[in-house]
């Protein structure tokens, strides 16, 4: 059942003060258009230095995409139980979105290294994978399917112009599109144009179509704490339409206390509930709904929520209070005309 807690003044006020601070990370290209936004932000984030990819499968197994001993296959949605101590050496492994055979120039090390394109990918698709560009498969009838027990789905096939392409599960096109975007950012030589494929309007479509949730925006930063740079198209997706055009450039300015947002989502796998942080910026009626990846409308409730911070809970039952099934769902908070969605994974409680 949902229900709401009233939070203090004092976490308001540390919510906006972490929003500052973030903001300040941007103030010296928060006004830039075109061009020199794009190179602004690269001279912003090309101070990482790390060059140790064993060091980062560390990381990435170990802490930040490790659940409770738990990861997740992106292309697949499978997930495998590596406890505390994996570092990728069978399957599930590693795999670099912007593939290392496209690495051109120098900064190899720090390439092959750089945790903002490294994902866990179960080893038979990542091979499967292999350096093929990414783009939309023209005809899924006919092309090589990946999945597991979840409604996530990836393909390999050919796109339109005939070329073998890889198309990712839609649970997962926007983070590959904003990762392969950081990268043609943050190195300079690389390009978007591979085995003739230009993947640029693309994933500018699959940014979109895939925004940013509260997972990524955590993920973000835990990178951050860790090699000191961020993916700047993950904290301001505007910056996409701003520099290559679009639809979102309106969506520029956000106020220092969101009218109504979704800060965190925990746990994220879940097995049975989990609690969504909101902050809304005047008391009104919330509600929360659930829904499959089909659209199909699984829980709702609504709640009355304060200004401030808030938390809404939801146990992973559907409105007759059966248990939903493990796999992806969409969460959706909305308050008159101000709405803010976010997805959730659901694994079976071993």
């Amino acid at each position: 059942m949902f229900r709401n807690k009233l939070k203090p003044f004092l976490l308001l006020l540390l919510f906006s003060v972490a929003f500052c601070l973030k903001a300040d990370y941007y103030d010296g290209v928060i006004n830039l258009t075109g061009d020199a936004l794009f190179n602004g932000l690269r001279n912003l984030i090309s101070n990482n230095t790390n060059t140790s990819y064993d060091a980062s499968k560390v990381v990435l197994y170990q802490t930040l995409d490790n659940f409770d001993g738990y990861v997740t296959c992106v292309y697949t949605g499978q997930q495998y139980y590596v406890g505390f101590n994996y570092t990728g050496s069978s399957n599930p492994n590693t795999e670099h979105t912007y593939a290392q055979s496209w690495f051109n120039g120098t900064d190899t090390d720090k390439k092959k290294s750089d945790l903002h394109h490294l994902f866990i990918t179960n080893s038979v698709v990542n091979s499967s994978r292999g350096n093929y560009p990414f783009d939309v498969v023209a005809n899924h009838n006919t092309a090589t399917v990946y999945y597991t027990y979840t409604p996530w789905q990836s393909y390999r096939g050919y796109n339109a112009q005939n070329r073998m392409v890889f198309e990712p599960a839609d649970e997962f096109k926007g983070n590959i599109a904003r990762a392969l975007l950081y990268f043609y950012t943050r190195y300079s030589g690389e390009s978007l144009i591979q085995q003739n494929v230009d993947m640029l309007p693309t994933l500018l479509i699959w940014h979109s179509f895939d925004p940013p949730d509260a997972a990524e925006i955590t993920r973000n930063t835990g990178v951050f704490n860790y090699q000191n740079n961020r993916n700047p198209y993950i904290d301001h997706p505007e910056f996409v339409a701003i520099i290559w055009g679009g639809n979102d450039v309106e969506d520029v300015v956000l106020p220092a206390v969101p009218e109504l947002v979704i800060n965190a989502v925990y746990p994220n796998p879940f097995t049975s509930g989990l609690s969504i942080g909101i902050t809304i910026q005047k008391s009104a009626l919330l509600t929360t709904s659930v829904y499959n990846l089909k659209g199909q409308l699984v829980y709702s409730e609504n709640s009355v929520v304060t200004a401030g911070e808030n938390k809404v809970f939801w146990q992973g039952q559907d409105n007759k209070g059966q248990n939903t099934p493990a796999g992806v769902y969409l969460i959706k908070v909305q308050s008159g005309d101000k709405q803010a969605v976010t997805k959730v994974w659901k694994r079976i409680d071993d």
